[in-house]
């Protein structure tokens, strides 16, 4: 049976800092030093996964994990344990999109690819997914094991669907918003809700697993809307934008023409709304991080309209 502990909500704050430092031991422990060296030096791969992380990044699924898992009082241990293994997820796919999109940079250095080659990418990322496994081993109540590893597979699977959708969709999905939206909700929301339906799954709260993913696929909607409207604006006056299935240039495809931006920014707004209203619901505060983070979003959106 799961051990739960009441978390009293004025501590939450210093305590998820505090596992914060867990989970980059435990990602250190699983991709660094893990098996016998085979040249008597750490594998290039394992280097290659240690200047990843050095690089920092702001861990928002890990975080997503561990605010979750103190609110409903889900032990701490199994906390960083949950959260280690979506944010080893989410940077495996980090390190393989770099590859794919040919990313030199990100978060101020080089991509791994850019200064380690391309097969070691492969191969750190390939780590990384493996150590993700490795890290729900220490999950407390061994009986949730089966639907933890089912959930991360089922979410992976998702991502790489979205993933492939994306890098096939070039110029012949331009007017499909519908088709843009798929693969956002494929693509990011996917590895976005496998932290909350992880703990939701470990604290026996199945069901409320539905409504987490719904959240984090309106957000991951509302991201990605944000990201490209940032994107355009960055590159306007230099020519089209280099990703051809940018939210601004699919609702241009679509017909609105000079509305584009505003039509964009305004179904953004939308999906984020969706996802606070969502998230807000979640069992005893559960979402209340991913609910703070979609309001903050909208707000953001909001005032560029004003702006635009």
């Amino acid at each position: 049976m799961q051990t739960h502990f009441a978390i009293p909500s004025q501590v939450r704050h210093r305590l998820l800092e505090s596992q914060m430092d867990g989970v980059e031991r435990r990602m250190a422990a699983l991709t660094e030093q893990y098996g016998p060296k085979v040249t008597g030096q750490p594998s290039v791969a394992a280097q290659a996964a240690t200047y990843h992380f050095a690089a920092g990044g702001q861990r928002l699924r890990a975080r997503l994990a561990l605010h979750a898992a103190l609110a409903l009082g889900l032990d701490p241990a199994d906390g960083v344990t949950l959260a280690t293994a979506a944010e080893l997820l989410h940077n495996a796919s980090l390190i393989h999109d770099d590859l794919q999109d040919h990313s030199s940079s990100r978060r101020g250095v080089d991509t791994i690819w850019a200064a380690f080659g391309d097969n070691v990418a492969i191969c750190a990322g390939d780590l990384l997914l493996s150590a993700a496994y490795g890290a729900l081993s220490h999950v407390s109540d061994t009986s949730k094991l089966p639907a933890l590893i089912a959930r991360v597979h089922e979410r992976t699977s998702t991502a790489i669907r979205g993933q492939c959708a994306d890098l096939s969709a070039g110029a012949r999905l331009l007017g499909d918003i519908a088709g843009f939206e798929a693969i956002a909700v494929a693509k990011s929301g996917a590895l976005l809700s496998l932290p909350l339906e992880l703990v939701f799954v470990a604290a026996g709260l199945g069901t409320a697993a539905s409504a987490g993913r719904k959240a984090a696929e309106a957000f991951a909607i509302g991201y990605q809307i944000a990201d490209d409207i940032a994107d355009w604006v960055d590159d306007a006056g230099e020519g089209p934008v280099s990703r051809s299935f940018n939210a601004v240039q699919v609702f241009e495809a679509a017909g609105f023409g000079s509305t584009a931006l505003a039509e964009a920014r305004d179904l953004g707004i939308q999906r984020l709304t969706t996802a606070a209203a969502i998230a807000g619901d979640l069992p005893q505060g559960s979402g209340a991080l991913l609910r703070d983070l979609a309001l903050q979003l909208t707000a953001t959106l909001s005032q560029a309209s004003v702006a635009g």
